[in-house]
C-alpha cells in the first residue's frame, strides 16, 4: 500500500489543533459502578460455590458472566459471556475441558462486540481445534500528537470475521496446525462533528487508507507442556504462525504476516505464580491499513486504546505476578513495554510508537473451582495519559 502525506494535512492540523483536546481518562463513576456490580456478583457466586467444589474434568461446567468494562477505546460496556465446558470423551482424562462460548458487550460510545467462539481437545490431547466468528462495530476517538500539534481522527470500523484453526501433536508436545482467517472491514465516519468526520475521511482517502476483506491462509508451529491450558500454573508454550494473504485465496492485497506468542508460567510457593509473555508480529509484501499490528489487541498489554498504535512490526514483553492469597480470592500485579513500528515515514507516522510501557494490578475471584476459571477485574496504565478499567473472564494470558 503506497501511502503520500499531503499539504492539506498539515495545514488542517494547525487550523484545528486549537479545538482538540484529550479525553483519554477513566470516568470515575463508572468505574465505581463497576467495582461496586463486580463485588455483587462475586458475593452471588460465592453463595453457589458449594456446587463446584471439586476438580473434576469430565463434568460439565457452565459459567455466565455478566461483564462491565471501562476501556480507553469502548468506554463505558455492558454485556454478558457464556462459557460452556464439556468433555469430548468422558473416558479420556488427559484433554483438557473443551469450550464454547458465547461474547457480547455494548457501550456506552454505542461501539460493539459479538464473538461466539469454541474451543475442542480430544484424542488424549493429540488434536485441538478452534473456530470463531463475529461482528463488531468499535467507534474511535483518537488523539495524536504530531510535532507538537494535536491531530484527532475520529472514525468507526465495522468489522465482520470468521477463523478456523486445526493442529495434531507431531512429536512429545509439539503441534503442528493450518488456519484460515477471513476479515471484512468497513470505515465510517459518522461519530464526530462535521468538521472532525470530514477531516478524518479526507485523511483517510489521502492515504489509501479504504475498506479491506483479508483472506489468508497459514500454518501455526506451536508447543505447550503447561499443566492446565485454561489456568497454568507451570510450563511453556509459544506459537509461530505464518499466513499467506492472496488474491486468489479472495484477499484484496498480497501480503505475508506472521505472529507469535511464548509464555513461560513458573510456581514460587503455593498459590504464586509469576508468568512471562512476549508476543507480536511482522508483516511485508502489500500491506493494507487493516493487515497491520494492533497494540494492545494482539498482544495482552493492557493501559492502551486497542488499535491506536499500529504497523507492520510489533514486539511487547510483560510479567506477571499472581498470588492466591485467601481461598478463591486472589489478586495480581503486572508491567511491560512495547513498540509497534515500521510505517516508512509515509504519512502514518502518528500511528506508530517506540516505546509503549505499562504496569497495574488487580484483583481475582475464582467462580469454578472445577474449571479454574477467574473474574478478574484489572486496571493498568500507560504513558501519555493511556489508562483502562477491564473486567473479563480468565487471565490475559
Amino acid at each position: 500500500m503506497k501511502i503520500n502525506k499531503q499539504k492539506f494535512y498539515l495545514k488542517y492540523i494547525f487550523q484545528s489543533r486549537q479545538k482538540v483536546k484529550w479525553l483519554n481518562r477513566v470516568n470515575k463513576k463508572p468505574c465505581l459502578i463497576a467495582l461496586f456490580m463486580f463485588l455483587s456478583i462475586l458475593v452471588k457466586a460465592q453463595e453457589k460455590s458449594k456446587k463446584d467444589s471439586e476438580f473434576d474434568a469430565s463434568s460439565k461446567t457452565f459459567v455466565a458472566v455478566p461483564l462491565i468494562t471501562n476501556s480507553p477505546v469502548m468506554k463505558t460496556g455492558f454485556g454478558g459471556m457464556g462459557m460452556y465446558f464439556f468433555k469430548l470423551n468422558k473416558k479420556d482424562s488427559i484433554s483438557p475441558p473443551s469450550l464454547v462460548s458465547l461474547y457480547t458487550i455494548y457501550s456506552t460510545n454505542k461501539s460493539y462486540i459479538v464473538a461466539p467462539f469454541g474451543r475442542f481437545f480430544w484424542n488424549e490431547d493429540k488434536n485441538r481445534a478452534s473456530i470463531g466468528a463475529g461482528t463488531l462495530r468499535i467507534n474511535n476517538d483518537f488523539n495524536y500528537n504530531d510535532q507538537g500539534n494535536d491531530l484527532q481522527l475520529v472514525y468507526s470500523e465495522i468489522r465482520n470475521f470468521i477463523t478456523f484453526e486445526y493442529s495434531r501433536q507431531i512429536i512429545n508436545d509439539f503441534y503442528l496446525g493450518v488456519l484460515y482467517l477471513g476479515t471484512k472491514t468497513m470505515y465510517k465516519f459518522d461519530q464526530g462533528s462535521q468538521e472532525e468526520n470530514d477531516f478524518t475521511q479526507e485523511f483517510f482517502r489521502q492515504n489509501g487508507i479504504e475498506d479491506n476483506f483479508v483472506s489468508s491462509l497459514g500454518l501455526n508451529f506451536s508447543f505447550d507442556n503447561r499443566d492446565y491450558v485454561y489456568y497454568p500454573t507451570k510450563g511453556f508454550a509459544f506459537s509461530v504462525r505464518p499466513k499467506l494473504n492472496a488474491g486468489w485465496l479472495g484477499s484484496d492485497n498480497d501480503y505475508v504476516d506472521t505472529d507469535y506468542k511464548f509464555s513461560y508460567f513458573h510456581s514460587i510457593k503455593k498459590n504464586q505464580i509469576l508468568a512471562f509473555n512476549l508476543s507480536g508480529g511482522f508483516a511485508f509484501g502489500d500491506v493494507p491499513f487493516d493487515g497491520y499490528q494492533n497494540y494492545g489487541i494482539r498482544n495482552s498489554l493492557r493501559g492502551y486504546e486497542a488499535g491506536k498504535y499500529k504497523g507492520k512490526n510489533m514486539v511487547a514483553f510483560q510479567t506477571e505476578y499472581r498470588w492466591q492469597f485467601y481461598k478463591k480470592w486472589g489478586t495480581v500485579f503486572f508491567a511491560g513495554t512495547g513498540s509497534v513500528w515500521g510505517n516508512e515515514n509515509n504519512g502514518e507516522e502518528e500511528f506508530e510508537r517506540s516505546w509503549l510501557p505499562s504496569a497495574g494490578l488487580g484483583f481475582r475471584y475464582m467462580v469454578s473451582k472445577a474449571k479454574k476459571i477467574n473474574f478478574r477485574l484489572d486496571y493498568a496504565i500507560g504513558v501519555d495519559g493511556n489508562q483502562g478499567l477491564y473486567f473479563g473472564v480468565m487471565e490475559a494470558f
